[in-house]
């Protein structure tokens, strides 16, 4: 049909929506009622000449438009690769084609591409092209000529793209709108049904829909810069991650599903298609710029700070943690921006219960990134920043190595979160191996390391002794792992025991009932515990709280005074001094937040600078409570003191599994101290179970 630009705007519009009054499409359009009746008269017109039917107006302003209008006429109906030479584009249209044509050619445009092309004059198309001109001033962008390159625009990709999205979001609502954009782009139909077909998917994997018009405009876009990124027109701006860091989430995986079988796509730009599957609109604003990285430095920087004023403990070498956290956090950032989400396969086969009492301090910790974030942080990366700092309490806590230890590096291709919890198994498996560096199989063929082992998901081909390992390990496969490497290499020359072997010898020695009860019970005694801190060699809970450090408050009583009841225990035990408990009074007037665990326990403790002289526990069962500064009451107050980093962690992680525990219920009812110890005992044989 041949209408003028407006009027065929208001002809695609009661095509699409047939619904719609005329007050409102007055409205949208900004038309008088006079305007309107001379539109409709022009739209019948052209649908006459095309003999169809006209569009009626009923009396109460509703359209009535006939099926075959719809029909012929409704965008989303196109066939694609239909001709589009019996439609007359107006001046803005033309302008925009021209866009379109210079930001998807594959050859020299000139102003003969241009005249035949659209079948307009010359001067027709040099007014076009001053409109074109105006157009890219507005993207901070310029057309220019030579005759080496004919017509090309000049300026910044990330605005070339842009500029390219909002040319085919517009073109497409024109009247056969996409078979203009495959006309003049020069696209493959068959290649805009295969992308499509795979942007659908990503829709079936990751349970999202598309729009109708995301959905049509979404393949031609990756098409076009596809096509653009091939040809050396890339994106100059840096997500500050590379695509294997985005790899761990189950939208990376969809999304690699769409451009798999595309050559030539540097990792940035992977990125790029990656994000733009994702997002609606992809902005600059979109970007991890530096600006945001000192950002999220200082959001990490409290975190830290509320870890350290929580779990009572000065954690050293503060900026080494720091910047392994920024370097977790930058593919983290686009997780938790636009709510990608993590695998959580290994998060979850990694339940370990010490790790997960950090992962609860952590989060009791991690406001500030909530507040920079402006949402919460998934459990799973809380997770995995809880990981990062209890490696690093490990780190700073042992002792300096002899030169003489082995050293070995991590080869995981499988995404950094991966990499970090296999990193953690092995280092936990292995102590007597210097674990120095984890990376992907690409990045340790670029560089030879000087170590003695490599550890890897994947083969390699490499002189150096590798052992092949699984992302992650049974307890029966690790056994077996530290077995191959400590007979294979020169850590110990002793024979290795087994829990086969000791079976052997019972059995030739006496009589075994149940064989199969003996080796399971053997098995676990070799299966490394998977843990990061606590070992059971230490007093805990059940050991330190005795009938002397237990007490009950039936009536009402402040908060100093129930510190003062619970700290005269641990004075006489010589664990506090009278400065640790004015000290604490001074920094917790009253009950602050921070210090409950789960909203359940509080636990008032401060450095061991303050007065703790040795490691000790005293627990008070507030019967009518004490009022937290955000207004909870709480019941349970355990007051710690400790001059021991290590042993005080221990205690807090066995306090914070007890306040997430049945057995707190049964304490907080108790009516007498063995109640209390009852309810205690019972937990303990629990939690070292678990274990």
């Amino acid at each position: 049909m041949n209408l003028e630009e407006r009027t065929n705007q208001i002809f695609v519009e009661l095509v699409n929506n047939p619904q719609i009054a005329s007050k409102a499409l007055c409205e949208k359009f900004d038309l008088t009622r006079g305007q309107l009746n001379y539109a409709l008269k022009k739209i019948n017109d052209s649908l006459v000449d095309e003999k169809l039917s006209e569009i009626k107006r009923t009396k109460n302003g509703h359209f009535l438009i006939a099926n075959e209008i719809l029909s012929n006429f409704k965008g989303g109906d196109e066939q694609l690769g239909e001709p589009t030479e019996s439609y007359v584009f107006s001046g803005k249209e033309r302008a925009a084609i021209i866009e379109l044509m210079l930001l998807s050619k594959e050859e020299y445009l000139s102003l003969n591409h241009f005249i035949d092309e659209l079948k307009v004059s010359r001067n027709t198309v040099l007014r076009d092209l001053k409109e074109v001109d105006q157009e890219l001033q507005q993207h901070e962008l310029a057309l220019k000529y030579t005759r080496q390159k004919g017509y090309f625009i000049q300026g910044d990709e990330w605005n070339k793209r842009n500029l390219l999205s909002d040319l085919l979001n517009n073109l497409a609502v024109m009247y056969n709108g996409i078979n203009v954009i495959i006309q003049f782009a020069n696209i493959d139909p068959q290649q805009i049904e295969t992308f499509r077909k795979r942007v659908e998917l990503v829709e079936e994997e990751l349970e999202v829909q598309f729009t109708d018009e995301r959905l049509r405009t979404l393949p031609l876009l990756i098409i076009l810069m596809i096509r653009r990124a091939q040809k050396g027109k890339l994106i100059s701006y840096s997500f500050k991650v590379n695509y294997r860091e985005l790899a761990d989430t189950k939208e990376y995986l969809a999304a690699d599903r769409v451009i798999w079988d595309v050559d030539g796509l540097s990792e940035n730009e992977r990125v790029y298609v990656t994000m733009l599957l994702l997002t609606t609109n992809l902005s600059r604003g979109d970007i991890l710029s530096v600006k945001e990285i000192n950002k999220m430095k200082e959001a990490l920087e409290k975190v830290i700070a509320n870890f350290e004023r929580i779990a009572g403990v000065n954690l050293e070498e503060k900026e080494k943690l720091l910047e392994r956290l920024l370097v977790h956090m930058r593919p983290a950032y686009y997780r938790i921006k636009y709510h990608l989400n993590l695998q959580t396969r290994f998060y979850q086969e990694n339940k370990d219960a010490n790790l997960f009492s950090l992962f609860y301090l952590v989060k009791e910790a991690s406001g500030p990134l909530e507040t920079y974030f402006g949402q919460s942080v998934p459990d799973a990366e809380l997770f995995f920043i809880s990981l990062f700092i209890g490696s690093h309490i490990v780190e700073s806590t042992e002792i300096v190595h002899p030169e003489n230890r082995k050293r070995a590096i991590i080869v995981c291709p499988n995404g950094i979160s991966i990499a970090a919890l296999l990193e953690n198994t092995l280092k936990n498996l292995l102590p007597e191996i210097d674990f120095v560096l984890s990376m992907s199989a690409r990045e340790f063929y670029r560089t030879d390391y000087d170590v003695d082992f490599i550890f890897s998901a994947v083969p390699l081909k490499t002189e150096k002794k590798v052992f092949v390992v699984n992302n992650f390990l049974s307890d029966q496969e690790k056994r077996q792992l530290r077995e191959r490497v400590l007979r294979s290499t020169a850590i110990i020359q002793t024979e290795i025991v087994t829990p086969e072997k000791i079976l052997a010898v019972v059995k030739k020695h006496a009589q075994v009932v149940d064989e199969t009860s003996l080796y399971e019970e053997l098995l676990s005694l070799f299966t490394p515990k998977e843990s990061i801190i606590l070992e059971k060699k230490r007093p805990h809970l059940i050991d330190l709280l005795k009938d002397e450090t237990i007490q009950i408050f039936e009536d009402k009583v402040s908060w100093s005074e129930v510190l003062d009841a619970l700290a005269r225990p641990l004075e006489r035990q010589q664990v506090i001094t009278t400065d640790y408990i004015k000290a604490l009074k001074k920094e917790m007037p009253i009950l602050p937040a921070y210090t409950v665990l789960r909203h359940k326990i509080a636990l008032p403790h401060t450095v061991a600078e303050a007065g703790a002289i040795g490691v000790g526990i005293s627990l008070g069962l507030v019967k009518k409570g004490i009022i937290t500064e955000d207004g909870r009451k709480i019941h349970t107050v355990i007051l710690l003191g400790s001059n021991d980093k290590e042993e005080h962690l221990d205690l807090i992680f066995e306090m914070m599994s007890l306040a997430g525990a049945d057995e707190l219920a049964q304490l907080e009812n108790a009516a007498t101290k063995e109640e209390i110890r009852e309810a205690l005992i019972q937990f303990n044989d629990e939690y070292w179970r678990a274990k």
